[in-house]
Parts: C-alpha cells; structure tokens; sequence
C-alpha cells in the first residue's frame, strides 16, 4: 500500500472506495521535441459496490483512453494517459478529473505534472507539422479582411458567452486569445466572453446544472456556453462555435450562468478584517512598541525612526508573504486529494472554534486583571529572544541592513502568535477562491498587516511616544480579543458553510 493511501486509511478510518496507482502522474523534465508521452494508471474499486467511473481531461494536451469504466467490488482495470507537450513549454501541472458514483467519493483529482523544456519540434515530426498548421491557419486567417457592417448600421449588441477551464491552461489561453476572437469576427457578432474556474465550488456546481438542463453530461474542458448551448472541448468549440452564432439569432443567456467569482466578494472582507486585526493583534503590537522604545533609547531621530519603519515593514511584508505563497502551495498540493481536503476543511473549522473560545478565555482574564494568564501570546523564551535582537540591531550603525534584518527575524519569531490568524485565513482563502487571483488576496491581506506597523512608526514621527502607544496598547487588548475571537467564529462558518 503507498503513502497516500496509508494517510487516507489512517484519516478516514477504512479503505478509500477508489484507488489509483500510480497516486500521480510525474513527467519529470521532457522535451518539447520528444513528442507525445504516455503512461498507464491502474484504477481499483475497493468499496462494497459497483463503481461507475468518468474521467475527464481539464486540457486537449492530455487524451485519457477509456474515459468511463465500470467496475465490480475489488475489479481494477487499467487506463492510459497521454501528454502532448508541444504547447506547453515550461512548467506543466494538470488535473484530470474523476468522477463516481460511490457516496464517499464523488468528486476526485488526478495530477499530471513536470517540466516541459527545449524549443518546438524539427520540420518532419507529427508535432511540427500540426504546429505550422496552427501558424499558416493563424497566418491565412489574419490576412483575411474583417467584414464590417455598414456604417449607418446601429452596433450590436455584445452577447455574453462563459468560459469554463482550469487554471493555467495554455491552450484555453490560445482559444480564448486567438481563436475565438477570430470566429467572432468572421460571424460579425461581438461577445463578451465570462472566464469560470472550474475548481472554484460555486463556479463548478453551477457549470454541473447548467449541463444537468442542457441534458449532456461532463466530458471534456474548456467549455464554452452559450445561452442554453454547451460546447465541451477545443475542438467542438472551434468547429461549432461559428455556425451556432451565425446559424440563429443571438441565444438568450442562461438563468444558470453564474457572475463573475462570487467568491471574490465572499473573501474580500473577511481577508482584509483578518489582515488588520493580525496586524493590531497584542502580542504582535507589544512588540512593535518595544522596537519603538529600543529605537528611542538607541537615540534614533524621528527621520530615523521613520526610515527604520519604512523598511522595517517591507521586510515584514515580504517575508510575510513568501511564507504565505510556500504554505499556499502546500495547501494547494495537499487539495488534489479530494479526501484530503475535507479532512483539511473540517480540521479547520474545528482550529478556528478553537481559537475562538481561547480568545474568548483571554478576554476574561484580562477583564480580571490576570494578563499571566492569557493562552493566545508569544511564549517567554521567544519574546527573550526577541526583545535582545531588537536592542542590538536597534544601535547598528548599518540603518538599512538592520531594518531589512530586523523585519525578518521579527516576522519569524511572531509566526508563532501572528500564525494564529494567518494561517487559518490562508486555508479559508483556498477554499473559497482557488485560481490564480488568490494572489491578489493573498497581497491585500499583507498590506492590511503592515497598514498598522506604518501607521505606528508614522505617529511617532508626528512625536507620539513609545509611553502612550505601550498605554493605548494595554486599554485595546480586550476589545481585540474579541474582535479576534468573532473573526475566527465567522471564518468557521464561512469554511463550514463554502
């Protein structure tokens, strides 16, 4: 039995019902030149009953041959996968996406993943040749005049068409950029054309009802729909797409279109609320104070002091952040088992109620006047640690460096108090927006934790002493503790709930 299946044994106590060996499909480093590459994956039905089994491509680069089995109870049988790689130079990483009728997985991901390296093939391979074909289509049809309408026509109406692919496909890249552009010339119809992730939950679900009233199952990606007209694969969308918008007046759209990422609302404000109640949290802004007073007793001058903020804080964001993108990917990779992931989602409900009754706790204890006993803070032995570097680099005669450095190690230390919130707000941004855009969030949250350390340094500019912020500091621990404690509340729900 592999790892993967001896972790998925161990965190749902029994036997996953489908097995695939291998658990993933590794390309290594291949050449764009080399031609297509293959490999066999061994598909075993470990659960009480009959298995009906689809899989389907996320990208034309990769042909799955069968795309549906049915298997008895322990029956296993064997498919093949083959990888194209000459439109995907650099790093490839795919998912194929299976689907079953077993209750305890429905839904599962197989990766396809490596590094396409060297130039496209020699004149003379089955590769080039369907390359040039592309370029001389290319060619041909942008020498080709584009039909205009007459002058005094009125201009017509977009119609709005959604897109539904994986994240970083290339070749949906090319339909999207290339193609299709150049069919909505030919037909004389403008299109506004939607883009869907089909790993974002609410975008895949209501893609799967869209299917379900259009009365075709899932078979291949991208798609593309159009008023009530789903087109499944490159090829079907390059050779359907013209006649569909030339063959009729313009389709209504959907009800079942979905807007563009309704997660991205969903996220926006609890990633910014998490960013700047980290960024004011106690034991974080304690801290903060510290360097100020270190600064002040160091003999610094409030230009100083200011310039040590300016880097200081970058060097916090930065670290910040690289910490954030490493566990990202971690999450993102851990996510490609199905199984995993609710295990992952669940686990963090249950981390996120927690932290939430111990803010809770903390606030009694402050209201009581015990600060001694307060769970959610840095322990003595790191704050030690802290507050010596913090005086010595506060007197280095090298300002820049020892900012930079300081901003590091500060962000280091604090990941165990700061992490609190970080990371439960990573996995939450996961699974609620899963493309490339979580970039953006990932940056906005950042920005909103060092949103407070500028405004600090920049009151003491202005001649706010260490003395009065140490005050304002000691009045806010309660109202955040609890703010703290109705945010991880809230990321529970909205993770339950997503």
């Amino acid at each position: 039995m592999n790892l993967i299946v001896l972790i998925l044994t161990l965190l749902l106590g029994g036997e996953p019902p489908l097995v695939l060996t291998p658990v993933e499909w590794n390309l290594g480093r291949i050449e764009r030149s080399g031609g297509i590459v293959t490999t066999e994956v061994v598909v075993e039905n470990r659960s009480g009953r009959e298995a009906e089994i689809a899989i389907i491509s996320t990208c034309e680069c990769l042909w799955i041959t069968p795309t549906k089995l049915q298997l008895a109870p322990g029956e296993s049988a064997h498919i093949e996968l083959t990888f194209d790689p000459i439109e995907e130079p650099g790093s490839v990483q795919k998912d194929i996406i299976i689907r079953t009728n077993l209750d305890r997985l429905p839904k599962a991901l197989y990766l396809v993943y490596g590094e396409v390296t060297g130039d496209a093939p020699e004149a003379g391979t089955a590769g080039a040749a369907a390359e040039r074909t592309h370029q001389q289509a290319g060619s041909l049809e942008d020498s080709l005049p584009e039909e205009r309408l007459p002058q005094d026509s009125p201009p017509l109406e977009r119609l709005p068409v959604d897109f539904y692919a994986s994240p970083g496909c290339r070749s949906c890249q090319r339909l999207l950029r290339r193609i299709i552009p150049r069919i909505e010339r030919r037909a004389g119809i403008p299109i506004t054309v939607r883009e869907h992730n089909i790993f974002d939950a609410q975008q895949y679900a209501a893609y799967l009802e869209i299917l379900r009233e259009a009365g075709q199952e899932e078979s291949a990606y991208p798609a593309l729909v159009v008023g009530r007209t789903v087109l499944q694969g490159e090829t079907a969308i390059e050779q359907q797409l013209e006649d569909l918008l030339t063959g009729r007046s313009p389709p209504a759209v959907s009800d079942s279109a979905v807007t563009q990422a309704p997660a991205s609302r969903l996220a926006l404000i609890p990633i910014l609320a998490a960013g700047l109640l980290d960024g004011i949290n106690p034991c974080a802004f304690t801290t903060l104070v510290f360097l100020i007073s270190a600064l002040a007793v160091a003999g610094r001058s409030r230009i100083q002091v200011l310039q040590i903020g300016l880097f200081f804080s970058t060097a916090v964001f930065v670290t910040y952040l690289m910490i954030g993108l490493g566990f990202f990917q971690a999450i993102r990779l851990a996510s490609a088992f199905p199984i995993v992931a609710a295990v992952i989602r669940w686990i963090l409900v249950a981390v996120l109620l927690a932290f939430a009754a111990l803010s809770l706790y903390d606030y009694f204890q402050l209201h009581s006047g015990r600060t001694d006993k307060v769970m959610l803070q840095l322990p003595q032995p790191i704050k030690r640690r802290l507050h010596r570097d913090i005086k010595s680099r506060s007197r280095s005669a090298a300002l820049i460096a020892s900012s930079l450095v300081l901003g590091f190690l500060v962000s280091i230390f604090e990941l165990a108090c700061t992490g609190q919130v970080y990371f439960p707000t990573l996995v939450y941004l996961h699974q609620v927006r899963r493309e490339v855009g979580s970039f953006s969030y990932l940056l906005l949250y950042n920005f909103a934790f060092i949103l407070p350390l500028l405004i600090v340094f920049a009151l003491s500019y202005w001649g706010i002493s260490s003395q009065r912020l140490s005050r304002w500091v000691q009045g806010s621990m309660k109202p955040v503790k609890l703010l703290l404690a109705g945010l991880f509340l809230g990321l529970a729900e909205l993770t339950a709930l997503t």
